[in-house]
């Protein structure tokens, strides 16, 4: 079966964003009444697994390759089975 994933990276609470800081000043320039403005990664992939419980291991095991641990955290957002 074919699964869709979403999973999320994002720098943990108190690593400095300077990309997010960006966004913030420019959604803020536009008059936007935005705070605290985070920029991290969504990948949405597509994988072949025998069941739900193995693509979410599949989701994690890629969260832990691709995101750095010391400054990242990863959460498979969802897990849907294609038809």
């Amino acid at each position: 079966m074919k699964y869709h994933i979403t999973l999320l990276i994002e720098l943990k609470d108190g690593i400095l964003d300077p990309q997010g800081r960006a966004v913030e000043g420019v959604l803020q320039g536009l008059g936007y009444p935005v705070e605290n403005v985070r920029v991290g990664r969504v990948l949405e992939m597509e994988v072949e697994a025998q069941s739900e419980a193995e693509a979410r291991t599949t989701a994690h095991n890629i969260g832990k390759a691709l995101s750095n641990p010391v400054m990242e955290v990863f959460v498979v957002e969802a897990v849907k089975e294609l038809a």
